[in-house]
């Protein structure tokens, strides 16, 4: 996997782009806060035909980066103190760490309250990793027995294993295996949002790729599914850990 920058200049404003080359068939272009952007490419793609991508795509670009310009990024820098926003199925609370020899977490009211005998951020951090990856796997486990007894076509498609762990930039994979792996934080979404991750992974065991025919899975299983894709990417910035 190679990494390189290009720069397209448009309007007076000079976008600067990631190109990151992988094993793969697609080109994806990412925006995410904190103005990064990137570009993952089929590794035989020239730079040249990257370069012509974004220029089509510039507009675009900056009328993303300036809707992130609204956005409130102070979850970003996570200090794992008193009072910070955190998400549970969607909803917002602040953190309240209590000193105690018994290491606990609990929601109450509008606040995620953490219990432990170490308060440092360190260990509030590691604590809130596997509060949230433990909820994420339980509620993976029920929303996909949801799913299947919604649809019948959700029914019929079937992992090799479903695997909940950490993943920095995806709320879901799917192998060539078979093998499908949900975020860990997914608990912080809202449940449509992480029925839509879910499904979206189960559809790749019939179509390894984001075609129409893909989307129009999704679809049959999720009419309102698009919806979903929004809400993903109106707030995916504030999940994080």
């Amino acid at each position: 996997m190679a990494n390189n920058k290009l720069k397209v200049k448009y309007k007076d404003t000079e976008i600067e782009v990631n190109v990151i080359y992988r094993k793969r068939k697609t080109i994806t272009l990412k925006i995410e806060p904190k103005y990064n952007i990137t570009l993952i490419s089929p590794q035989e793609v020239p730079l040249k035909v990257l370069e012509d991508i974004l220029i089509k795509k510039r507009e675009w670009i900056l009328q993303k980066l300036h809707e992130y310009k609204d956005k409130d990024y102070s979850n970003f820098d996570r200090l794992y103190q008193n009072g910070e926003k955190y998400y549970y199925l969607g909803e917002e609370y602040y953190l309240e760490i209590i000193q105690s020899q018994v290491q606990e977490v609990d929601i109450k009211g509008n606040k995620l309250i953490v219990k432990s005998k170490n308060t440092n951020p360190k260990s509030i951090k590691s604590i809130l990793q596997w509060w949230y990856k433990r909820e994420s796997q339980k509620i993976v486990s029920d929303r996909i027995q949801h799913c299947k007894k919604k649809s019948e076509i959700m029914n019929n498609l079937t992992p090799y294993a479903v695997k909940v762990k950490e993943q920095k930039k995806r709320w879901g994979t799917c192998t060539s295996n078979k093998d499908i792996y949900i975020n860990s934080k997914i608990s912080m979404a809202r449940i449509g949002s992480i029925d839509y991750i879910i499904i979206h992974e189960f559809c790749h065991l019939v179509h390894m790729n984001h075609s129409k025919e893909f989307y129009g899975l999704v679809e049959r299983i999720m009419p309102d599914y698009k919806k979903e894709v929004k809400w993903l990417k109106e707030n995916s910035y504030k999940l994080i850990l």
